[in-house]
């Protein structure tokens, strides 16, 4: 009977040890689970731990600031195209007469003797250009010379000359249509249009 008495009197103190062991255990694993958790969290983001306090502090860099560097060299222009008139065939002759001095040109359409047609570029100069081919014009022909067209680099037309010409405009022939259109358009795109004014016109 003493022995029974004693059993329900220890029953309860056995009942709540074996509640906190438990409970123990528990914590003890969620502790673990919640660690494990927040290590893995770390790997798979490259964060810092997110039960860490957060640290308010900015973090230092090594970097050196961005700067902009002003430029100092000057943009790459495209070279003016020009035409060139020169004595000879050579390239590396000073031309006696460039584009700055004409002041139109045109393709035209001329039958020869067979009743075909000729395509021919005319070149019209300003009066000073007019003087300057004259004078190189007669110079060629004393010496049975020969005047080259050049457009940039690239040679266009040459001709022997067997008189002088002073009429203030050069032909150049001995073309096809496309060759004459070809030429006539560079020609043109080297002759200095006047500038024009929004108002011009108005």
């Amino acid at each position: 009977m003493l022995y029974a008495k004693l059993q329900c009197m220890f029953w309860p103190v056995n009942e709540l040890a074996i509640i906190m062991f438990f409970k123990g255990i528990r914590s003890k694993f969620m502790k673990k689970t919640a660690f494990t958790l927040a290590a893995a969290a770390v790997l798979l983001t490259g964060c810092t731990n997110p039960f860490q306090k957060e640290d308010k502090t900015a973090p230092e860099t090594t970097a050196p600031p961005a700067t902009t560097q002003e430029q100092t060299t000057e943009p790459a222009t495209a070279a003016k195209k020009q035409i060139f008139f020169r004595m000879g065939e050579d390239e590396n002759t000073e031309p006696f007469l460039t584009s700055d001095h004409i002041t139109n040109c045109s393709m035209e359409i001329v039958p020869n003797e067979s009743g075909q047609s000729d395509y021919v570029v005319d070149i019209f100069f300003d009066d000073e250009g007019k003087d300057i081919f004259a004078k190189a014009t007669a110079e060629a022909a004393a010496n049975g010379g020969i005047i080259s067209t050049w457009y940039n680099e690239y040679l266009i037309s040459r001709a022997t000359v067997a008189e002088a010409i002073t009429n203030g405009s050069a032909v150049i022939s001995g073309t096809d249509m496309r060759e004459a259109s070809k030429i006539a358009g560079w020609i043109y795109e080297c002759i200095q249009k006047p500038e024009t004014t929004a108002n011009e016109g108005e």
